[in-house]
């Protein structure tokens, strides 16, 4: 049961220029010449995830990659370990069940839960692998922006430091903002991260960005899959759409992340970021236009009829929502701005897929929290993000009314 409703759809990107923080240039010591791609994996596993990312270092070596491609990975594992010690690598194909990759720097102990850190290895690694394009996995643990227990979400928690990279306090974008050159491709290997919030955060600094706005199950990304796409296209849009394919097949029933044929809820998208700006200008103007029938029955419906992501269950694909909307509504202006929402976010998503789940979800999760003391403990938190300035939070709390 795979759910797929836009598939490799491909559009040109504009390229925005960035500006370097002149402390984190290094100087180059690289002999290589330019590559094609330089693939960079940064591993925050000074957590429980120790021998998962291990795993996938494995997995990554057992791809047969053209020798144009860097792959480098930087590996933060927990201080109980056999090696604790954080380790740069550069992978070379083996198919041996241990990590044969040659270390190309040892770092001692460091904390992958501050931002600066996963700045430092992107720099260090486009000064030192130069090449045409490049792709940046983040895998780790992760929960989006919303609140937690704690009153934050994050990605990337370090047990050692007990810091993690914060979404809405605007760490994981700071990260972005110190990288020299934007990313071709950005890949978030941790859960509930393909939010419209996240993408709206960091889609100036990266072309195309794919995650999944469900869980990331416990063996993640196919990684010896994914590696070996490298093979077959060079185009960014290509492999970002791949990407979505492989996840999603990987986590079919005897695919290679689920030999066991589980049927696992599994969501997976690519968004180009050149296509945001109409949707957030989409959305300004559908909450300018709307609000007032926020409490509407035609509104809580498509809301209550929505698949609730995350914890506490506050999210929902955007999709989804609308698409739920339009086929509620009689009111035929507001099906015509529903329809211009539904098209953009089309537009936005060049590839999505899910498996086990409601049919129009695997695009990504927008924050809709149908309790109020959900909404009200957050708010605050929601305020800080991008996001916000949609005015979205107005429209939620306006169904709250009697």
């Amino acid at each position: 049961m795979i759910n797929s409703s836009v598939r490799n759809r491909f559009h040109f990107l504009f390229i925005l220029p960035l500006i370097l923080l002149t402390t984190l240039v290094l100087p180059s010591c690289s002999k290589d010449s330019k590559a094609d791609w330089t693939i960079l994996v940064y591993m925050a596993a000074d957590n429980d995830l120790t021998q998962q990312a291990i795993d996938d270092i494995i997995q990554m070596e057992e791809a047969s990659v053209s020798s144009s491609i860097n792959i480098i990975v930087q590996l933060d594992p927990n201080q109980y370990s056999t090696n604790p010690e954080a380790r740069r690598y550069r992978i070379k194909h083996n198919r041996d069940p241990q990590i044969t990759s040659p270390v190309i720097e040892y770092l001692g102990e460091i904390d992958s839960g501050d931002y600066y850190t996963l700045a430092q290895f992107v720099n260090w690694t486009v000064n030192n692998y130069p090449a045409s394009r490049y792709a940046l996995f983040i895998w780790s643990h992760g929960s989006g922006w919303t609140r937690d227990e704690n009153e934050q979400r994050w990605i990337c928690p370090d047990n050692d430091s007990l810091n993690q990279i914060s979404i809405a306090n605007g760490e994981f974008k700071n990260a972005f903002q110190l990288f020299p050159r934007k990313m071709d491709i950005l890949v978030l290997d941790a859960c509930f991260m393909q939010t419209i919030e996240v993408i709206t955060e960091v889609y100036q600094y990266n072309d195309y960005i794919v995650g999944s706005e469900n869980s990331v199950p416990y063996e993640g990304f196919p990684y010896k899959e994914i590696l070996e796409l490298w093979n077959v296209y060079r185009s960014p849009r290509y492999l970002a759409s791949a990407i979505v394919e492989q996840y999603i097949t990987a986590h079919e029933p005897g695919g290679s992340q689920n030999p066991g044929g589980f049927e696992r809820k599994a969501a997976c998208s690519a968004a180009s970021s050149a296509q945001l700006p109409p949707l957030l200008a989409l959305i300004t103007n559908f909450v300018e236009n709307w609000y007032h029938i926020a409490n509407s029955d035609e509104i809580l419906f498509a809301r209550e009829n929505s698949y609730s992501f995350n914890i506490p269950q506050t999210e929902a694909d955007i999709y989804e929502f609308f698409s739920n909307l339009y086929l509620q509504t009689d009111n035929q202006e507001l099906k015509a701005d529903v329809e211009e929402i539904l098209q953009a976010i089309n537009n936005l998503f060049v590839a999505y897929d899910s498996s086990f789940l409601p049919e129009n979800t695997g695009t990504a999760t927008v924050w809709f929290p149908i309790r109020n003391y959900d909404f009200y403990g957050s708010i605050e938190l929601y305020s800080k993000l991008d996001f916000a300035l949609t005015d979205w939070a107005f429209f939620v709390e306006r169904t709250f009314d009697d």
